[in-house]
């Protein structure tokens, strides 16, 4: 049996949200990699899943049957604070057509011409869940 399934949630919402997102953002750079300070390219958005927990529990508990999963969102925009708040809208939009609850509204600050956005989106997924949009 294989109780790891829940450790491709992270890489199954992020190519989903890249190819939406550069849709509409071509020049867009999209990661998953902790940007520890500023990034080097702009406008850039790294979607990163916190720790799942297990949920969904059954009697013989031998098997992971769903997890919440959380995602942050953080965008980074040279440019302006209205750009930063139309991309980080527009990436929570993609993450509510992946059925996520928003839990942390987006948050943009700007800072040494440098605009900083954060928000954060939770779902219940179950072994077997499909993470693609309509």
């Amino acid at each position: 049996m294989d109780n790891n399934w829940y450790l491709q949630i992270q890489s199954k919402v992020f190519t989903q949200v890249e190819y939406m997102m550069k849709k509409k953002y071509p020049k867009l750079n999209c990661t998953t990699r902790n940007q520890n300070g500023l990034p080097s390219t702009f406008p850039t958005l790294y979607l990163h899943e916190l720790a799942p927990v297990e949920a969904g529990m059954d009697v013989t508990n031998e098997t992971v049957n769903a997890v919440i999963s959380t995602i942050e969102i953080q965008v980074w925009t040279n440019t302006t604070e209205n750009d930063c708040r139309k991309i980080i809208g527009e990436a929570v939009n993609q993450m509510k057509a992946l059925n996520y609850n928003i839990i942390a509204m987006p948050l943009v600050e700007e800072s040494d011409k440098v605009s900083w956005g954060v928000a954060r989106c939770r779902r219940m997924v179950g072994n077997g869940d499909y993470l693609i949009t309509s």
